[in-house]
């Protein structure tokens, strides 16, 4: 959690439960009672926490993805998770050599 939404976003956009304008966070993990502390702590930050599945699925939120730097409602969010191809949404490193 925490790094696919900007710094700036996460002190701008901070909205109380219920607001029609709050944005999501996402995040994964492998341990249940980690992964409820930090969806209580998204929420407390003014933000609709989105589980993203398990640590290896994290992926789905890193540069190159297309949650990485998602500034978005729950439901997009959760498409954007959702529809991450591997192959497709992935940090392209240049080539050395």
């Amino acid at each position: 959690a925490f790094n696919h939404m900007g710094y700036h976003d996460m002190e701008d956009e901070a909205r109380p439960a219920g607001a029609t304008d709050r944005k999501a966070i996402a995040y994964a993990g492998d341990d249940e009672h980690g992964l409820e502390e930090v969806a209580r702590l998204i929420d407390a930050l003014g933000f609709d926490p989105l589980p993203a599945g398990a640590l290896a699925d994290g992926i789905r939120l890193q540069p190159g993805a297309g949650a990485f730097g998602a500034n978005v409602a729950r439901d997009e969010l959760a498409e954007i998770v959702a529809t991450f191809d591997p192959e497709r949404d992935r940090l392209k490193l240049p080539a050395f050599g």
